[in-house]
């Protein structure tokens, strides 16, 4: 850096714009960059909030008995990323948060848990775009059943405005005894960075109970959730049947709600322009219709616009209907997936290729795009007994055959995250 023309504040301008890859080279080039690019969570902070101001990118999760992951982005050609995600343990939850993956798996069933029986959770922070993953588990939950039960569990993952990363863990407990004692417990505990490595484990308040919110296309026992400005949501449906978004703020650790419009019938959530974007069918006689609603925030008071219609191309004899996934974070083009039945025989257990819109809201342009296992894939795994390992490669044109598990594409089993490109570790 002696012999730098330029001036620090504009080197470290330049290198904040610059896509993952190229830093991770240029780390090397000296002491300065690398303390800059590997520790200074400023820069890092500074470098995401460019990255996602300019990439178009979603993580996409199918599938219904195996979860499987991508990272689509959009350009003038649609670059497809399979992940791998660590088998050993499965990661039965991930989840999102400035382009940081948190696995999120556990040692038991938890649909036949027996007095004896400890909740054990184990935990990998990983960025797939460094390629660095670390292990913050396992984690005992202080609780001793007395009584044979399941459990149903959320899970939230997030960051501080101190930079400070924490994971939210919400389990509800049910009595097993069958004869009309459903004995219920509500446990809610905070996994909170300290410092660096060190992680401390809080029980916090919590709402009584939470019923997932189960619409049309929400896959059974997954409730849609995301990560947005300090805070962690999930959407609900109330005794009543009514929708609401719960959520939990990351500096304060307390929980509130907002309702949801009572009208509309929702297909997920997304984000658009930093504000909460809700997704939605409607129908006008024999026309399909897509709706976007965004979320209006003003003086304390929160209310709902619809942004966009988009007029759906369903072809019914086909048995073929779109399915409003999210929104591509730069442009505002919405991501559907081309949901049809038509290429597939109920007595084999494949598909053809999955196909998907992208539709530019302004000028309605529609883009149709297939995504594809052979394009490239970076794999991490890691062993529960001897310790977590990292072991990744990024291969291209890998030799997967071009078959697909239906249930990997089935309507229950889709899901998609605005996501972009970070810096940010551990």
């Amino acid at each position: 850096m002696e012999n730098c023309k330029l001036s620090l504040e504009l080197v470290v301008d330049i290198l904040a714009r610059l896509r993952v890859k190229s830093l991770m080279r240029f780390k090397c080039v000296c002491k300065f960059f690398y303390d800059l690019i590997t520790s200074d969570r400023h820069f890092q902070h500074k470098h995401y909030g460019i990255s996602k101001a300019k990439t178009d990118c979603v993580l996409l999760e199918v599938g219904y008995d195996t979860r499987e992951y991508y990272l689509l982005y959009k350009g003038s050609e649609i670059e497809c990323i399979y992940l791998d995600i660590p088998i050993i343990p499965s990661a039965q939850w991930v989840k999102c948060c400035q382009g940081m993956l948190c696995l999120i798996s556990t040692r038991k069933d938890m649909i036949n848990l027996g007095p004896s029986d400890d909740l054990i959770y184990d935990i990998l922070i990983w960025n797939p775009s460094t390629r660095k993953i670390k292990a913050i588990g396992p984690i005992t939950v202080p609780y001793k059943l007395s009584y044979p039960a399941y459990a149903i569990n959320e899970f939230g993952f997030g960051i501080c405005n101190n930079m400070t990363w924490k994971v939210v863990m919400r389990l509800e407990i049910h009595s097993l005894y069958g004869d009309g004692r459903d004995i219920a417990d509500y446990i809610t505990m905070v996994y909170s960075q300290v410092r660096g490595d060190s992680w401390s484990l809080s029980q916090t308040n919590s709402p009584l109970s939470f019923y997932t919110f189960q619409w049309e296309h929400c896959l059974e026992g997954i409730s849609e959730d995301f990560y947005l400005k300090g805070r962690y949501y999930w959407g609900y449906k109330s005794p009543s049947n009514d929708p609401y978004l719960l959520w939990f703020d990351m500096d304060e650790e307390v929980f509130g709600t907002i309702e949801l419009p009572s009208n509309v019938i929702i297909a997920s959530f997304t984000i658009m322009n930093e504000t909460i974007a809700l997704l939605g069918y409607s129908t006008v006689g024999d026309s399909n219709f897509i709706e976007i609603w965004l979320m209006i925030e003003n003086d304390n008071n929160t209310y709902w616009h619809k942004q966009a219609i988009i007029d759906c191309v369903v072809n019914v004899d086909n048995n073929e209907r779109w399915r409003a996934l999210g929104i591509w974070n730069v442009d505002y083009d919405l991501l559907v997936f081309l949901d049809t039945t038509l290429h597939w025989d109920p007595f084999f257990d494949e598909m053809e290729v999955p196909y998907f819109i992208s539709i530019d809201l302004v000028t309605q342009e529609r883009k149709m795009f297939f995504i594809s296992k052979e394009r490239k894939s970076i794999t991490v795994a890691s062993d529960q007994v001897d310790g977590y390992v990292q072991v990744y490669n990024e291969r291209n044109n890998i030799d997967i055959t071009e078959e697909w598990k239906l249930n990997c594409f089935m309507r229950e089993g889709i899901y998609a995250r605005v996501y972009g490109e970070s810096l940010h570790s551990l």
